[in-house]
């Protein structure tokens, strides 16, 4: 393994085949001793013990890929979706101009049909009973739209209305062809209505995708997701080995401090032991003192006493009528 730390990540090979990632962490040349294996060796850290370590590292990458999958899928997802909403417009569509071709279909044969009850009741095109259609036609069209100026009745044509028999049979007729005809154009109406909407919403949405470019962006999401997931694993795997020197050199630290703590206590021992003898020393020299004193006072008082004896051995001899000169041979033993 040399002097560095080699981790194959086979967790990602869908996005990198046999990706490898090579990282060389740095510590003090030493070599710790007292334990079975030893864990840092010159300046490499072998990750033996990060065993743990690197499975929780893989099982968050594994995570990570899940997420860059999801993205895709959901994009995925979303893009069907669209894909399947563009194609039932079309169905839709194509259904819609069925039914527009069926309706002028419809209106065309409505034509043939006037030409032929006209034939059948042999109607003039300026005949009365011809020019009293229209106008009820004309009517029955202000009726629908009001704001139209040009289907506005003139008074003449009012009184007209009012004058006018009952309505023939021709007229029933092609007034019934009339709401046909209304039917089949309100449907073609509205299929093309509903065409150009589904038109426009297929336009929109494809020039919507050609801007945005949803797949595209998931992919590079799923992208960042993978890397930043490396990222982090290699991260992970880095400040596990930073955090192995760290806590060596914390050790290390605390050894140092604890010699340093026990030496400050045998100082500390020491200088109390020399003061307790200065204590006694002093004590000693005290208490010498205090019998010299003593002995001292006792000695003065032996003194005194021989004085006062000598004046009282005086005073007998005299008493006695004794010479002084006989007294000069006394002597006093000084020890009693």
């Amino acid at each position: 393994m040399g002097n560095g730390v080699e981790i194959s990540t086979g967790e990602n090979r869908d996005v990198q085949e046999n990706n490898k990632i090579l990282f060389r962490i740095s510590a003090n040349s030493r070599e710790r001793q007292g334990g079975k294996d030893s864990k840092i060796k010159g300046n490499a850290i072998y990750v033996g013990d990060l065993v743990n370590r690197q499975e929780m590292v893989s099982d968050k990458f594994a995570q990570a890929q899940k997420s860059a999958v999801k993205r895709l899928m959901d994009q995925f997802e979303s893009d069907l979706a669209i894909d399947e909403g563009m194609e039932e417009s079309e169905t839709l569509i194509g259904e819609l101009e069925k039914h527009a071709v069926g309706a002028g279909q419809k209106l065309k044969e409505l034509d043939e049909r006037r030409e032929e009850i006209m034939k059948r009741y042999e109607i003039a095109p300026d005949s009365q009973e011809q020019k009293d259609l229209e106008l009820v036609q004309k009517e029955n069209a202000a009726k629908k739209d009001p704001f139209n100026e040009e289907l506005k009745l003139t008074p003449e044509e009012k009184e007209r209305l009012k004058e006018m028999p009952p309505l023939t049979n021709y007229q029933k007729e092609m007034l019934e062809c009339d709401k046909e005809e209304e039917k089949y154009r309100g449907i073609l109406n509205d299929n093309r209505q509903d065409i150009i909407i589904e038109n426009a919403t297929i336009h929109a949405t494809k020039k919507a995708l050609l801007k945005t470019h949803p797949m595209v962006d998931a992919k590079k999401d799923a992208e960042a997701i993978i890397k930043n997931a490396l990222k982090e694993q290699v991260g992970d795997l880095m400040q596990e080995g930073v955090d192995k020197v760290d806590e060596d050199m914390e050790e290390e630290k605390k050894e140092q401090l604890e010699a340093r703590e026990e030496a400050l206590e045998e100082k500390i021992r020491r200088e109390k032991m020399k003061k307790e003898e200065a204590e006694q020393e002093r004590e000693n020299q005290e208490l010498q003192e205090t019998v010299f004193s003593a002995t001292m006072q006792a000695v003065s008082g032996s003194q005194q006493a021989i004085l006062n004896l000598q004046t009282d051995v005086k005073t007998l001899i005299q008493d006695q009528i004794v010479l002084d000169v006989d007294m000069k041979g006394l002597r006093v033993d000084q020890s009693v």
